[in-house]
């Protein structure tokens, strides 16, 4: 029997959906800085799926962007 992946992300819209790209990047981020090698595993996937996502959407992630939400925050 074949899986069917669901694409949760697929609801959000394109600021949401950079918004939340950008937080589990940042998640990945600290995860490999503490040696948390199973939630990092979990985590890359995670933000494999976004990216997919973000270019099936054909957007980017541009570094003024992505500088300016980073230190928002």
């Amino acid at each position: 029997m074949n899986k069917i992946k669901l694409n949760p992300y697929i609801n959000l819209t394109n600021d949401q959906l950079l918004d939340f790209t950008i937080e589990e990047m940042n998640k990945l981020k600290v995860l490999s800085l503490i040696g948390n090698i199973d939630e990092y595993e979990r985590g890359i996937s995670i933000v494999n799926q976004l990216i997919i996502e973000v270019k099936r959407r054909n957007l980017s992630i541009k570094k003024p962007l992505l500088a300016k939400r980073i230190f928002n925050k």
